[in-house]
């Protein structure tokens, strides 16, 4: 279920009472009124999406904490959601920019008839007079230059408008620009997330692209022991430290991605399996030489391990062959005694 962050803004007239019921739950689950948990909460006390309340009832009946890694998940899931109604309501900003600057272009036309009418009626009262006298000809020119000032203002203000609308067109540019990139990035390890993958596999999958490319599913070993024993903060922590490891071992021009929970995925354009299989070695080998140590009281975590399957693009392949032939070929390194690459 996906909530339309438009009902978020369109606040109702408790309003100011359902905040303070916020903060409220924000102290009770013990954390601080930044963006994301106070969206969340508010989307909860609203009853405005069935599946966060489900979520969060439990530790709200409880008093419990709720993980970081929850309120990210829920708000990424049910408020930046897969088809972005975040982008729906920028574009109902959008609308309305169009709308104002339809209006002022409206607003120009009737400044402009409005001078022509005035024109049009000197004119005639200047035929209309016998004789046409200075005075009726120097009435009729203060009353054109009268017109024309109006129009001047008229038109000034009007520019000073369209700027403004112009400006905030530019502005939900941006921040479309900015939301898109961000919708396709995990906050944990600042990795693609599934969302940036499939456009990536979109550009390379493409009709007429032939270049071969390979992709690796990186898995971490006994991650959930890690994480059962050490705790979520260290396994966040695990986490974001075997990204950067890869990110370490690849291009520019490769992709790295958080595939799911400890699992990653790594695209390599005009990559064979050779190649790849290189690649994948160090990954596996720089995994293996970190030294993870929690900061609450110097503990050395076990040695880290990764396993890893390799496949490479054949002709007519999708997305999805090519990630199953993978993720069969990690699971066959996992089986195999873990920390070993394997190629499909």
């Amino acid at each position: 279920m996906f909530t339309d962050v438009r009902l978020i803004a369109d606040a109702p007239p408790e309003a100011e009472l359902l905040a303070a019921r916020v903060l409220s739950l924000l102290k009770d689950l013990q954390v601080g009124p930044s963006p994301v948990p106070y969206t969340v909460a508010y989307v909860h006390l609203a009853s405005l999406n069935g599946e966060i309340s489900g979520v969060l009832q439990p530790f709200a009946e409880q008093g419990e904490a709720v993980p970081e890694k929850i309120w990210r998940d829920l708000y990424d899931r049910h408020i930046l959601g897969s088809g972005g109604a975040m982008s729906d309501s920028m574009s109902d900003t959008l609308q309305r920019i169009l709308t104002s600057v339809s209006a002022n272009i409206s607003e120009a036309r009737r400044s402009t008839d409005d001078f022509s009418v005035e024109v049009r009626r000197a004119v005639a009262e200047i035929d209309a007079t016998p004789g046409r006298t200075p005075d009726v000809l120097l009435a009729a020119a203060k009353r054109l230059l009268s017109a024309a000032e109006s129009t001047c203002a008229r038109t000034g203000a009007l520019q000073a408008r369209l700027e403004a609308a112009m400006a905030d067109a530019e502005q939900l540019r941006v921040e479309l620009e900015e939301q898109r990139r961000a919708a396709m990035i995990d906050p944990l390890t600042g990795l693609l997330n599934r969302r940036g993958m499939d456009a990536e596999f979109e550009a390379l999958l493409q009709v007429g692209a032939s270049t071969a490319f390979s992709v690796l599913m990186v898995d971490i070993d006994r991650f959930k022991a890690i994480n059962d024993s050490f705790g979520h903060s260290v396994g966040d922590a695990l986490i974001r430290n075997v990204a950067h490891a890869i990110r370490g071992c690849i291009r520019k021009t490769d992709h790295a991605v958080r595939y799911g929970g400890e699992e990653f995925l790594v695209i390599l354009p005009e990559t064979t399996g050779k190649r790849a299989m290189t690649v994948a070695e160090a990954i596996r080998t720089k995994v293996g030489s970190l030294r993870l140590v929690r900061r609450t009281d110097n503990l050395q975590l076990p040695a880290i391990t990764v396993s890893i399957g390799v496949a490479s693009s054949y002709s007519g392949d999708d997305a999805d062959a090519i990630v199953n032939r993978a993720d069969r070929a990690m699971y066959q390194s996992k089986q195999e005694g873990r920390n070993q690459v394997t190629c499909a």
